[in-house]
């Protein structure tokens, strides 16, 4: 795009240089000038709806990490309920999630099957998580 620009500064000096030795030369340098502005506006037009498409595509890939992961932590999440059902205000909490989840996310059956499979690593990951965590908090109270 530099290029054009200098192309487009050149042709516009040459023109104004020229006017008055060579008006036929200096119309069509301002000609030239003109279509390169032009297609120098168009290449900055397509350069913005590529910048665009980037960004819905990589948007659609998100969504996809979304639909296929999501739902595995969500059923994680009520596992974790059913493990500790004694606490009604966190059960209703962790309903709370899994419902508007499922709800606000159309969810394919065979991703929904397979999430429920995946939960279980997504437990044990978590609690793995968790414990360096406390491991770290532990080290932390201890050297201050």
């Amino acid at each position: 795009m530099n290029g054009i620009k200098g192309k487009i500064e050149m042709y516009n000096n040459s023109s104004l240089v020229n006017v008055s030795r060579f008006p036929h030369l200096s119309k069509m340098l301002l000609r030239e000038s003109e279509i390169l502005e032009k297609v120098l506006n168009y290449l900055v037009t397509i350069d913005v709806m590529l910048e665009l498409l980037e960004i819905k595509v990589e948007t659609i890939i998100y969504i996809g990490y979304i639909v296929n992961d999501a739902p595995a932590v969500v059923e994680a999440i009520k596992s974790l309920k059913d493990e500790i059902g004694s606490l009604p205000e966190i059960s209703i909490l962790l309903d709370g999630i899994y419902e508007d989840f499922f709800e606000s996310i159309d969810v394919p059956k065979d991703i929904k099957i397979r999430s429920k499979e995946d939960a279980k690593g997504v437990i044990e990951e978590a609690k793995k998580i968790a414990e360096l965590k406390e491991k770290r908090e532990i080290y932390y109270e201890v050297n201050t």
